[in-house]
């Protein structure tokens, strides 16, 4: 599959075929076509070489997954959410083209993401794709809540927090491939939770101890604001214990592939 280049294409085309009103569309790709590492859509692609689906079907739901996270981004750097001016070293979106376009942009993505979605003609992909989105806003919610309450929450508290927030995208896109075929996907799901709250987990440390260049938004906001993090409450050699457990039980959930390798590639960046 020659990926790459069809995804950015395809990311840009998926939101000008619709007839939107030219602020909304400006908004919604400039937060789609900010630099990063499109993790997401390389797990969609791995899944589905892995179990040979199309590449059609599969440039599809790549890209719906980095759209539906894009809209999250969107969302969560909101002055009433994160409120921060900064997104993978730009502007935030809001910061551009407004409070009121941002919230609309960041609902038009999500809505195309579905739409993108539902062309793969498989009920199971779509519903748990539909859960996707459901559990990610429970778990945005989940922290906007802790973060208002200010009362020490548990490790396991934090933990589903992350795993909805953070782990469902990432199950979702590792365990495309068996569902697209009808295989049981749950261990490939399994491995997507632990690695979403690992590589949440990572964010939180990166958060403390990372700066503004490397991580392209403003460095220590949960530390300085009453965000609830494992940081917080375990410390970072702990919590980076944690990560690197859950991580590793990620890729021992996967089979030898093309995903496995994309997952124990990010260990040596």
């Amino acid at each position: 599959m020659k990926t790459t280049k069809n995804l950015e294409l395809m990311l840009e085309e998926a939101i000008k075929s619709f007839n939107l009103a030219p602020d909304l569309e400006r908004s919604a790709l400039y937060t789609v076509k900010l630099p990063g590492k499109r993790l997401r859509p390389k797990f969609v692609i791995a899944s589905a070489k892995d179990f040979n689906i199309t590449e059609e079907i599969t440039i599809k739901v790549a890209c719906a997954t980095e759209i539906m996270h894009a809209g999250s981004l969107i969302h969560d750097d909101l002055p009433a959410i994160d409120n921060d001016d900064y997104r993978r070293g730009q502007f935030s979106n809001h910061k551009i083209f407004g409070e009121d376009v941002a919230i609309m942009a960041g609902d038009l993505l999500f809505s195309i993401a579905g739409f993108l979605c539902t062309e793969t003609g498989n009920n199971e992909v779509i519903k748990f794709f539909t859960q996707t989105l459901i559990d990610l806003v429970d778990g945005e919610t989940r922290d906007i809540l802790m973060s208002k309450n200010g009362s020490k929450y548990s490790k396991e508290e934090i933990i589903e927090m992350y795993r909805k927030k953070t782990g469902a995208l990432f199950a979702f896109a590792f365990s495309f491939g068996p569902m697209m075929v009808g295989e049981d996907p749950q261990k490939y799901k399994e491995a997507g939770y632990d690695f979403g709250i690992s590589f949440q987990i990572l964010d939180d440390i990166l958060d403390v101890t990372a700066s503004f260049e490397k991580i392209g938004k403003t460095p220590q906001k949960d530390i300085t604001e009453n965000k609830a993090t494992l940081v917080k409450i375990i410390g970072i050699e702990e919590s980076q214990k944690i990560a690197d457990t859950l991580y590793e039980e990620a890729l021992s959930n996967l089979k030898e592939g093309f995903l496995y390798q994309e997952v124990r590639q990010l260990r040596k960046i």
